[in-house]
């Protein structure tokens, strides 16, 4: 027995009217083609539905239970299209995004703003965690991107680079009027430096960039939080090396200098993405958004952001 829900509303639809030509022009197909439909039906149900003469079409006892049945499965069958399509709409509303934390904290805030101020009532769940993290999240299909600083090398990804970075050294109170404008590489070595922990890709490139030249990076203290390494830096306890993007949620605080490693390496930022399967509307308007703000950024910081590689 194969009933559709379309011969379903036919049958209800002539059960109303009793009247075929009536029901066909409503229905805006043929008066044949409803017969048809309707002794299918009859034939799958192997029961009559209506009785008909020249003058009048009546339901059957059979016909009468049936309309009873069909309309609690039309019924139940348009409210489950209808919370499908409900479903359909809050999923194609909904971004999920992983961010390394000093990225979400100064490109999403004005990405998901405008998101908000274009599209209707946007649910937005970010995880800001570590790069190795945030890939494996958008491999999991649990994020629709990441913003992050390092390019996977699995094939299945997809990385775009929207800026690079260099990195800053970072100090305050004694210290702000001991450390040069401009720094070396191997002058850290020298100073006590407070730096991200080896899980961070920060430390990564700079350990990294000593390594290339035979030198094995040792800071005096690693910590977490770049909000941790601020208070460390306001006690005077040291300098920090940090990605400039790193650095920036701590401008407001008052006592910080900001100096260039001129031979300092460039750590890259961008997006990743899976190759196989389309985004969202609005993911790929998030994407939209991260290079416009990535743009504006290295407008207003020339001097710290330069532009992605071509």
């Amino acid at each position: 027995m194969n009933i559709s829900p379309r011969q379903l509303r036919m049958f209800l639809a002539l059960a109303e009217s009793l009247n075929f030509s009536k029901t066909a022009e409503q229905l805006f197909i043929t008066q044949p083609s409803l017969s048809k439909a309707i002794r299918d039906l009859e034939e799958s149900l192997a029961v009559t539905l209506f009785e008909r003469t020249t003058r009048s079409v009546q339901l059957t006892e059979s016909g009468r239970q049936l309309a009873a049945l069909a309309r609690t499965v039309v019924g139940e069958y348009d409210a489950g299209l209808r919370h499908m399509r409900n479903a359909a709409e809050r999923e194609a509303q909904q971004l999920r995004i992983a961010s390394l934390p000093s990225l979400a904290n100064v490109m999403l805030p004005q990405v998901c703003a405008r998101l908000e101020a274009r599209h209707k009532a946007p649910r937005i769940t970010i995880h800001d965690c570590t790069n190795n993290a945030c890939i494996e999240r958008v491999m999991n299909y649990q994020v629709d991107f990441a913003l992050a600083s390092v390019a996977p090398s699995h094939p299945e990804l997809r990385y775009e680079e929207v800026l690079r970075d260099r990195f800053v050294l970072l100090s305050c109170g004694a210290w702000r009027r001991r450390v040069a404008d401009e720094v070396m590489l191997e002058d850290l070595l020298k100073l006590p430096v407070i730096s991200m922990t080896d899980a961070s890709t920060a430390m990564r490139y700079i350990s990294a960039a000593l390594l290339q030249r035979g030198v094995e990076f040792r800071p005096k203290m690693q910590l977490d939080q770049v909000g941790t390494i601020a208070g460390f830096l306001k006690q005077g306890l040291g300098v920090a090396v940090l990605p400039y993007l790193g650095m920036m949620p701590m401008v407001h605080l008052g006592g910080m200098k900001i100096s260039a490693i001129a031979d300092g390496p460039l750590r890259s930022v961008g997006v990743v993405s899976r190759r196989q399967g389309s985004a969202s509307s609005i993911a790929e308007a998030a994407m939209r958004e991260i290079r416009q703000v990535a743009s504006e950024l290295m407008e207003a910081h020339t001097h710290w952001l330069l532009p992605a590689h071509s």
